[in-house]
């Protein structure tokens, strides 16, 4: 009844989960892992003791934090939490009503369910930044010392004839999800002792990075002596020979680590958890944990229909009749943003102007705005922004401000961010918040936080990004202030 109860309650969201890792390349593995999983259970079938089957009354807690992300997840729309609070709620389940000693052979293959679900894009974001640097900057060196012409700035190389992007395809986050995923599977059956094990996991990094920079050094070539084969299908034939390799390599390494590492003991062996057997309570606890499960998971279900009932917010006044005169200020340029920009974006309505004070010095306002926030149209950092551009970030800092935000002549102290990012030997200050129902946040969490408690107790998630951006100055914050 559990198991059903917590099908019927997700089935929305197993079908999404299954469509996105169809359509999305970054995690098109993740549709073979709960075959892995399958596979992985059936061949330890002949470990299933029928006699260790006793329900649990303590995998209620599971299947009660399971309930809580499904309701977070939900309002705040955010996939990742929604599609691991599944895998908390089935783990909770079987615990509830197998325990923990019938479980026991199959925690592998149900813990390696979590390779199935895709990270949330703020760690995606945080993990495949860093390995496009990595990747671009060991790439321009090596194609440096051949000879091949190339200038570096962030993640973008200037050739000679064209400017060449690495994106998440070549930056190793995509082939590392697919590599780290393989040599959980290669070190669970190549290697009975943990330390083995955990050394054939590392081995995917360096093998990811290595094949990702040869990727992009062959490109390089390509794009400088045969340009027309430098994209298109031979580019992703390029990708998917180079990611067989990184398959080979791995391999390599683990039979390496296997043979290395000598003869097992039998006390080193991991085989099997082994270990007294958990006490679980029979009879009526029992039933009575299996009988709660569902009304937990149901009761999430519930309380997060409730609170996405939020009604759009419409400003009051177009942003367009924002003043294009504030202080000393005066607009000076606006610009529109691509099609394609605003689909990632989301927003409902946005302004980007320029603003010149007396002396010429030019600041850029931006305002996005959302009618009420949702899974595909959230407020996103401008940390996940520039660097893709190419602008480097120097320095990090939430500063305090004393501002008249009203026009009243009384000012209020806010706090905002301060971020310092450079390109080649331009530099940038930017300074920008969340403005929501009310409040003037620095942090996204908090900003994130205070959505999810809007939505439920005022059925509000409506909120804007307020970014101020300019060219370093040393009077730049008391100039963010005036305008």
């Amino acid at each position: 009844m559990t198991l059903l109860t917590t099908l019927i309650s997700y089935w929305q969201i197993l079908i999404k989960w299954v469509y996105d890792l169809w359509d999305d390349p970054n995690y098109s593995h993740g549709l073979l892992v709960p075959f892995i999983s399958l596979y992985i259970a059936w061949d330890r079938r002949s470990k299933w003791d029928q006699r260790r089957v006793a329900p649990w009354a303590p995998g209620l807690f599971l299947v009660a934090m399971g309930a809580l992300l499904y309701i977070v997840g939900g309002i705040a729309g955010e996939l990742f939490t929604q599609r691991f609070s599944f895998l908390l709620t089935l783990w909770g389940c079987l615990l509830t009503s197998l325990g923990p000693n019938a479980l026991r052979p199959f925690f592998f293959p149900l813990v390696y369910l979590i390779f199935s679900v895709p990270l949330p894009y703020i760690l995606y974001d945080s993990i495949g930044f860093p390995l496009k640097l990595i990747a671009s900057s060991s790439a321009t060196w090596f194609l440096h010392l051949i000879g091949v012409p190339i200038y570096r700035e962030g993640n973008l190389l200037y050739l000679p004839n064209m400017v060449l992007e690495v994106v998440d395809a070549c930056s190793g986050i995509r082939s590392l999800m697919s590599i780290l995923a393989l040599s959980v599977v290669v070190a669970w059956y190549m290697h009975k002792d943990i330390w083995r094990r955990i050394l054939t996991c590392l081995m995917a990094i360096p093998v990811v990075l290595f094949t990702n920079s040869l990727r992009i050094v062959i490109t390089g070539i390509l794009a400088v002596k045969l340009p027309k084969y430098a994209f298109g299908f031979f580019h992703s034939f390029e990708g998917e020979l180079l990611f067989l390799v990184g398959v080979a390599l791995l391999l390599g390494l683990s039979f390496i680590i296997k043979r290395k590492g000598g003869a097992l003991t039998e006390d080193k062996k991991v085989d099997e958890i082994k270990g007294a057997l958990i006490p679980a309570p029979h009879g009526s606890l029992g039933l009575l944990a299996q009988f709660i499960a569902p009304l937990v998971i149901l009761s999430g279900f519930w309380v997060t229909n409730v609170a996405n009932r939020v009604e759009p917010v419409s400003l009051k006044m177009p942003l367009a009749a924002f003043p294009k005169k504030i202080g000393q200020f005066v607009e000076v340029d606006e610009e529109e943003m691509p099609p394609r920009v605003l689909e990632v974006l989301g927003v409902d309505s946005y302004i980007l102007r320029a603003y010149k004070d007396p002396n010429g010095y030019v600041l850029w306002l931006y305002i996005g705005y959302f009618e009420d926030q949702k899974e595909g149209a959230m407020i996103h950092s401008p940390k996940h922004c520039y660097p893709g551009s190419g602008w480097s970030p120097i320095r990090s800092d939430v500063v305090t401000l004393d501002v008249d935000a009203l026009g009243t002549g009384e000012k209020q102290r806010i706090k905002i961010n301060e971020y310092l990012l450079q390109k080649g030997e331009s530099r940038k200050m930017v300074y920008y918040w969340y403005q929501s129902r009310g409040r003037v946040i620095a942090n996204e969490y908090v900003d994130r936080f205070y959505m999810i408690l809007d939505s439920i107790l005022r059925r509000r998630s409506d909120g804007a990004l307020v970014r101020i951006s300019g060219a370093v100055d040393p009077e730049g914050r008391q100039k963010v202030v005036l305008l």
